[in-house]
């Protein structure tokens, strides 16, 4: 066990290295009346292709978000159906870059924490199962298919990514999910639902050894013998399209942003924060650009938002919204861009920097905002203390030299328009 501390934050929490490769953090929220738990896997939607034992896989688009929905069907019955009883809500979700299981309960959690490591640990997977569970998920891509927020950025991402997986629907398409077979699940659950692969996030009012010890004995072992390696195509560092284009039923168009970063292994935390840094000196409301776009009649006050998307292999920064007139928001972005290096403030700096600050340390008021933090930091490789402490010790100097060495794409634009328009 290690235990992480803050002074100036006043907050503790453990990792504990668990002899099944199981991390486990553990973050005690006393006087708090929900209690928070998640496991996660770093199995998303762009691990379509792996070798397992120096085998090749290749599997259809949409696999991990389809074995996330049928893991919680478990020889007991409905894993939701478990949690009602106990008296917690559970979810899961599936993303470009993992799977996670997760409940929030403000009595029972023991009994909760048992009710999910046992649909984890233990798949269920059956031919009849898998078909009726097509049937759902195909009505599931349909109303994606038919979400023009969700449309125009899984354009973007199609336009901005040549090869790499990212720019593929997290869900799949109708065609690609009916070539899931149950071989093909197990030979993913086996890959990715080690725990060697997985990390679990408990926060909240409980005893610390109390939890562990007892969630040592719901851990099961395994042997694995048999490695895994991811396999991603080749990515260029140019745009595969700086313009794309689709009508829907949508009273303003929509536009999505894009600019591809050229990303080499890992990011580090450094750069991640300024990466964040830049956007948010960028999209201060009351910064320039913002109060340009906002004048000029561009966007409204709740029609324009921005976001550094990043994860293995990919990295771009994007900015999304509402507007009668995209075309100028790119214009005005674009050079924005080019020219915030020479425009950078003391002042913008600092304010930029705060905000920045105080949103990262808010989640600490919410625990499940402390614990999605812990497992996506995890999987990126970064301590949350210490990330904290890295925001403070960013320079004006740092900024403005990696604007000046880092590569920005030619902007992609990916536009909703109203049909007839």
């Amino acid at each position: 066990m290690k235990i992480f501390k803050s002074e100036l934050l006043s907050e503790e929490y453990s990792l504990v290295n668990h002899p099944s490769g199981l991390k486990i953090y553990v973050f005690p929220k006393k006087n708090y009346n929900t209690s928070y738990a998640i496991i996660g896997t770093k199995y998303g939607s762009i691990n379509r292709v792996f070798k397992l034992g120096g085998k090749l896989i290749e599997t259809p688009s949409g696999i991990a978000h389809f074995l996330e929905h049928k893991l919680f069907e478990c020889k007991e019955g409905d894993a939701f159906t478990l949690f009602s009883k106990t008296g917690a809500s559970a979810n899961a979700y599936t993303s470009f870059d993992k799977t996670a299981y997760l409940f929030s309960c403000s009595e029972n959690f023991k009994e909760s924490l048992k009710i999910l490591m046992n649909f984890v640990q233990e798949p269920y997977f059956t031919e009849q199962g898998i078909q009726k569970e097509r049937g759902i998920i195909e009505q599931e891509i349909k109303m994606y298919d038919d979400s023009p927020e969700w449309k125009v950025t899984i354009n973007l991402l199609s336009a901005i990514y040549k090869n790499h997986p990212v720019r593929y629907d997290i869900a799949g398409s109708v065609e690609s999910i009916s070539h899931i077979t149950t071989d093909l699940m197990n030979k993913c659950y086996e890959a990715f639902y080690r725990f060697s692969n997985m990390t679990m996030c408990l926060v909240g009012n409980f005893e610390k050894d109390d939890i562990l010890s007892f969630l040592d004995k719901l851990i099961i072992n395994k042997d694995h013998n048999e490695d895994v390696e991811n396999i991603f195509p080749d990515e260029s560092s140019h745009i595969s399209s700086d313009y794309v284009e689709e009508k829907m039923e949508v009273i303003n168009p929509l536009f999505s942003i894009g600019f591809k970063h050229d990303l080499k292994g890992n990011i580090s935390c450094d750069d991640f924060i300024k990466y964040n840094l830049i956007l948010k000196m960028m999209c201060l409301k009351s910064g320039d650009l913002y109060s340009n776009l906002l004048s000029k009649g561009l966007i409204t006050t709740n029609s324009f938002d921005y976001e550094f998307f990043n994860g293995p292999g990919y990295s771009s920064s994007h900015f999304s919204g509402e507007s009668e007139n995209p075309k100028e928001i790119l214009n005005i972005i674009k050079n924005d861009m080019h020219e915030l290096s020479n425009k950078i403030s003391d002042d913008l700096f600092e304010r930029a920097k705060k905000c920045f600050y105080s949103d990262t340390v808010s989640i600490f008021d919410s625990p499940s905002a402390i614990a999605n933090q812990l497992l996506s930091f995890d999987f990126m490789g970064f301590d949350i203390f210490d990330f904290i402490e890295r925001i403070s010790q960013i320079s004006i100097e740092d900024i403005v030299s990696f604007l000046k060495d880092s590569y920005y794409s030619d902007p992609v634009l990916s536009i909703v328009n109203p049909i007839g328009k």
